[in-house]
């Protein structure tokens, strides 16, 4: 079964799926909170100034990934939803960090 990553209220960030959990949110505002998945995905995952749960891309991994954007001004429809399919766990935080790539030698 996928999971579905969306935000709930204003301080959740609901996995749903063949995982269920539920994380606080840390960082409001845009720069968020990741969530790292198995297949090597991390999602940015923020709750917007005008109350709109963001969800971004920072690294996409192996497992099949959309995400459907919540429109602006929709009070029913508060959070982008992003779908994996693939993922066997998730690990929630707050900060990552990227091998950058060595340059050759002439």
């Amino acid at each position: 079964m996928p999971l579905t990553v969306y935000g709930a209220s204003d301080d959740l960030i609901v996995v749903a799926g063949d995982i269920r959990e539920e994380f606080t949110l840390h960082h409001a505002g845009e720069d968020g909170d990741l969530l790292a998945f198995s297949d090597g995905t991390i999602l940015r995952i923020s709750l917007g100034h005008a109350g709109i749960w963001r969800i971004r891309p920072v690294v996409r991994g192996t497992a099949e990934l959309t995400i459907e954007q919540a429109p602006e001004g929709d009070s029913s429809n508060y959070s982008d939803r992003a779908t994996l399919s693939g993922a066997v766990w998730v690990v929630h935080g707050i900060g990552h960090a990227v091998a950058v790539p060595s340059r050759t030698r002439n």
